[in-house]
């Protein structure tokens, strides 16, 4: 039987309160032991080009030749990936790696702005699970045309007033609740603006220069790259920045404190 939330060890239950949930919790971490590490998923940060990437990193480390993913649903199923969560490989030993310094902890991190404005071209632009989750919160009902009521400019006036809406899917969830960033503290922060280099660093650490293949997930998902929407979404106009840049205040102040670290 799973634990449920309330019974988990107080770490774990502060981070799943933070994503839903004991499952989102779960959905969050992409474990291996050999070679150690932990991957913090953070969507719309090249989540799936990452999970893609590790997982066939992991396998060939690890030896195992029949190891495929050959479609794009399956880089987000569990059960098709070689890559642990928490619940698999133990909450007892979860926890003990999270306190190892010598295994990497890691996840990528990006502008709030530009976050948002992918996550919208991304979920929120047509008819989706994610568009018909905004709906049923507000309440609006499935007569009513998408584009009335879910345009970027309202949408980023809508999560600046409801922090609820805000965090209700992990897309566009403040990062620093989607990430634990207060609840881990020896994490290492790659920036998706500075993609290669700091998956050079970051990987290259884990599995060696020639360990790994960065593998681009937009290969499996052509109509998941961004640059595919840009001719039909504007960006963000100066009231939907200001709106987003206050929304994700939160997340601002996180990536001050990175930056100020890695001065150090």
């Amino acid at each position: 039987m799973q634990p449920k939330s309330s019974s988990l060890p107080p770490l774990l239950a502060r981070m799943a309160s933070h994503v839903q949930g004991e499952g989102g919790m779960n959905w969050a971490f992409h474990i291996w032991e050999d070679p150690g590490f932990i991957f913090v998923a953070n969507p719309i940060c090249a989540c799936s080009t990452l999970k893609l990437t590790l997982n066939y990193a992991a396998a060939r480390a690890s030896g195992i030749e029949d190891f495929a993913i050959d479609s794009a649903h399956l880089i987000h199923n569990r059960e098709a990936n070689v890559l642990k969560t928490p619940r698999e490989v133990g909450y007892d030993r979860f926890l003990e790696m999270l306190e190892d310094p010598a295994i990497p902890l890691f996840t990528f991190v990006r502008s709030p702005e530009s976050r948002f404005l992918s996550a919208f071209r991304k979920k929120l632009m047509r008819k989706t699970p994610f568009a018909e989750r905004v709906r049923a919160y507000l309440g609006v009902g499935p007569e009513v045309p998408l584009s009335d009521f879910l345009t970027l400019d309202k949408f980023a006036q809508a999560v600046r007033q409801d922090i609820r809406l805000r965090d209700l899917d992990e897309h566009w969830r403040l990062q620093r609740k989607q990430i634990f960033f207060d609840e881990l503290p020896r994490m290492t922060f790659g920036r998706v603006e500075t993609f290669a280099e700091d998956c050079q660093k970051i990987l290259g650490g884990i599995f060696g220069a020639d360990g790994y293949r960065v593998m681009d997930a937009v290969v499996l998902n052509p109509a998941n790259a961004s640059a595919n929407r840009k001719q039909v979404m504007p960006d963000l106009s100066e009231a939907a920045r200001a709106d987003v840049a206050e929304a994700y205040r939160q997340d601002h102040l996180m990536l001050q404190d990175i930056q100020a670290r890695a001065t150090k």
